[in-house]
């Protein structure tokens, strides 16, 4: 069984709260919930090798384009922190202080991450969030992927199994070259040594992210109902253990039901 401890809240008690404490404790909440869904998604990996190359492709995409939404939702959360949190002296002033030496030492880490020129920053300000290709990455990574990539699109009558693996693949190049802060190469070339290790280096970066803006905002989520709901009611719920992570895995392909997409 697994515990979870229920905080009784009421509207009552939120709304007695000053309202910009208020809005910064909803949303932090809210941003919290986002990445914490989307975090859990990746996690759910494929273990074993699939029976057909196709679902291996397919669900490696699948990953790609959930780690580009969680990369762009960290830089949001970060810029709602900036501005509901840092940029907010009476907050800042009242609530920093008493931060647990954890939750202090996540807010230093996200400071020296995104105040650097944020790898997270550039991939969300040139690919996740944003279809238009500004800077041509889509053009630079397609002229160097050679004539022996699987150059395919996979189509089905339901349209939530079609997968356009083709534009992941240049996609991916795009991601390679923001991490490792180079241009591709403007010719075909078989070396893709780079491409694994920038993979690498983004999914290491979004998890680390991950747990110190879930850490943080907890944290000050915690001081906000301290300070103005100190009598909070708390109930503990048992609840059956779910699946292991480590054995479920997130499919692409799924059965889906006539009349549906």
């Amino acid at each position: 069984m697994t515990d979870i401890h229920r905080v009784h809240l009421t509207k009552a008690k939120l709304a007695a709260m000053p309202e910009a404490e208020r809005s910064l404790l909803l949303l932090l909440g809210h941003a919290s919930n986002e990445i914490n869904v989307l975090t859990k998604l990746i996690l759910m990996t494929r273990k074993d090798d699939p029976p057909v190359k196709l679902i291996d492709h397919v669900e490696a995409g699948q990953i790609l384009v959930l780690m580009r939404v969680l990369i762009g939702k960290l830089h949001e959360a970060w810029r709602l922190f900036g501005k509901r949190f840092q940029a907010d002296r009476a907050i800042r002033e009242k609530y920093s202080p008493q931060l647990s030496p954890k939750a202090t030492g996540a807010l230093t880490e996200l400071n020296r991450h995104f105040g650097n020129g944020s790898l997270l920053t550039r991939i969300r300000n040139n690919i996740s969030f944003h279809y238009v290709d500004d800077n041509d990455l889509i053009e630079a990574n397609f002229q160097r992927l050679p004539e022996t990539e699987a150059w395919d699109f996979y189509l089905s009558e339901a349209i939530v199994n079609s997968f356009y693996f083709a534009s992941e693949l240049v996609v991916q190049g795009g991601l390679s070259s923001l991490s490792m802060g180079k241009p591709a190469p403007t010719v075909p070339t078989t070396d893709f040594s780079d491409d694994a290790a920038a993979f690498r280096k983004i999914y290491d970066a979004v998890i680390e992210i991950s747990c110190h803006i879930t850490e943080l905002f907890g944290q000050v989520i915690a001081e906000i109902l301290e300070a103005h709901i100190p009598d909070v009611e708390v109930t503990t719920v048992e609840i059956p253990n779910g699946p292991k992570l480590s054995t479920y895995s997130l499919p692409f392909f799924v059965d889906v039901e006539r009349g549906s997409r």
